[in-house]
């Protein structure tokens, strides 16, 4: 008798340990989750800078996978400006461009970064400046 209860218990917790690992297995792994479609698209509101302009405009993210986000600007003024693409993560509710060294078309040096958050239907997004210009802005809409 003592060994069909060993048995008997070593069974139960064998299938107790399989149940759990199959559980385990269907639970969505965190990098799955597509946050990036959150911000993808184009929002539009107005923007407040120091250091430059602000007005009416857009703000435009590209989903590249399920947590990396794109979106372009351009450094310098005049026959020096030029295009560049910021690529960032998204989360939940934020997202986060990591400062990136960039020249503009006739040398000049700028330090770019950004941020932004949603709370409900708005985004707010702030991008900042230092360099051969400084200053930043923060841009808040809704798509």
């Amino acid at each position: 008798m003592n060994t069909i209860l060993r048995k008997t218990t070593g069974q139960t917790l064998m299938a107790v340990a399989l149940g759990f690992a199959m559980l385990a297995g269907c639970t969505k792994d965190k990098k799955d989750v597509d946050y990036a479609s959150k911000f993808a698209g184009t929002w539009n509101g107005t923007a407040t800078c120091n250091g430059g302009s602000g007005g009416t405009g857009q703000a435009v993210f590209t989903k590249v996978d399920n947590k990396t986000i794109t979106t372009n600007y351009s450094v310098g003024t005049g026959s020096c400006a030029l295009g560049k693409t910021l690529t960032g993560t998204a989360d939940e509710t934020t997202i986060n461009f990591p400062t990136t060294t960039v020249s503009d078309g006739c040398g000049g040096s700028y330090s770019v970064s950004a941020h932004g958050s949603i709370s409900g239907n708005t985004l707010t997004y702030t991008v900042s400046v230092n360099g051969a210009a400084n200053g930043s802005c923060t841009f808040t809409g809704s798509k």
